[in-house]
């Protein structure tokens, strides 16, 4: 299953392809670097990274891939965004979804390796598991006292970086353009 860098890039992706826009103001005659300095700076593109990770906050409670790695939690997370928007954005909402939802699609397109294998993925409508068996992500090598499981680390997030990292660039660099024009 992917790491949090793969996961935070896909939530990334997601989210500003649908809610995306970068602030007008910004993307003035001033230039390219300023542009990228604001759009760092924009609130939303640490939102949808951290909702892309989320789903792994099961960690916490010893258990992993099951009810936060769902449609129903996605479901969840999307209707929490539509109470904390205050200008009651349904797209803001449908991209605060999409963005955590990543999560499990990447790791149902990710190879596991720590039983139950694959996720929760359908919970509340069964608590069966699935695994895609496209295996496009390697799992993430979690005995981090040993030397090899962070070169493994290494090589995963490098693959996710190669991966996903043009689709997020390219979302973000289309949603610039698209506001310039």
């Amino acid at each position: 299953m992917p790491t949090p860098v793969g996961h935070a890039l896909a939530g990334v992706a997601a989210g500003y392809l649908l809610a995306g826009r970068v602030d007008r103001s910004t993307l003035s005659a001033r230039g390219t670097a300023l542009a990228w300095r604001s759009l760092a700076s924009d609130k939303r593109l640490l939102l949808f990274a951290g909702l892309g990770v989320l789903a792994d906050i099961d960690f916490l409670f010893g258990v992993h891939s099951a009810y936060t790695h769902s449609v129903g939690a996605t479901l969840v997370v999307g209707g929490v965004a539509a109470l904390l928007n205050r200008d009651h954005s349904r797209r803001f909402a449908l991209a605060a979804a999409l963005a955590y939802g990543t999560h499990i699609v990447l790791d149902w397109l990710g190879s596991d390796t720590v039983e139950p294998l694959g996720v929760m993925a359908l919970w509340p409508l069964t608590t069966d598991y699935f695994l895609s068996g496209l295996y496009w992500f390697p799992s993430a090598c979690r005995q981090f006292r040993e030397l090899g499981c962070w070169w493994h680390n290494v090589a995963s997030i490098a693959w996710e970086i190669v991966f996903l990292g043009p689709l997020a660039f390219g979302v973000l660099y289309l949603n610039r353009r698209s506001r310039r024009s």
